[in-house]
């Protein structure tokens, strides 16, 4: 069963889609909002070794590239940040395409503000991998990174278009981390 909470923004409305088993249907989750069938993943290793290929399954018949970056808070950093920007733009994503972040609050916040900035604002799908993720920081556009002078100071509020949010996901966390 998935639960469906709409964030009512008049034409920047999006749904948060909550249940388990929706990595296993993302593509039928995902291809309305396509234009083409290809999807940008930005993921970190972590989420990549235990559920990259399960999201390129369930994505079906879409084509998926992928980026891995660095797990940990300092990732979200003006290096990794262009390194996003560039590796999009290398795969030529445009602004009616999707990016997704597939990660915890970190992947989130980054290629969140990746997506804000890149051609002025391209869509992205967050798919939050961490309990915090999906209760908060998947959810209200808040993207951004790190900089010497503290945490979250650059950034943009940038909807996402979708946030899948599959609560099985949960259970490949460490206890430590599911309590965080």
């Amino acid at each position: 069963m998935t639960e469906v909470v709409k964030v009512e923004l008049g034409a920047r409305a999006y749904e948060v889609r909550i249940g388990a088993g929706l990595l296993a249907r993302a593509g039928a989750e995902i291809a309305p909002l396509l234009r083409k069938p290809k999807v940008a993943v930005v993921a970190d290793e972590t989420v990549a070794r235990l559920h990259l290929e399960a999201l390129r399954a369930g994505l079906g018949d879409i084509e998926m590239v992928s980026m891995t970056l660095p797990s940990g808070e300092g990732t979200k950093s003006w290096p990794h940040f262009e390194r996003v920007c560039e590796w999009l733009l290398a795969q030529k994503v445009e602004r009616k395409d999707i990016v997704v972040a597939f990660g915890g609050g970190v992947i989130g916040d980054l290629v969140g503000f990746a997506a804000a900035v890149l051609r002025r604002g391209v869509r992205f799908v967050q798919i939050p991998t961490t309990l915090l993720a999906q209760v908060d920081s998947s959810v209200g556009g808040k993207t951004g990174i790190n900089v010497t002078a503290g945490k979250n100071l650059i950034g943009a509020f940038h909807q996402p278009s979708l946030v899948l949010a599959d609560i099985g996901l949960l259970d490949t966390l460490a206890p430590r981390d599911f309590l965080a």
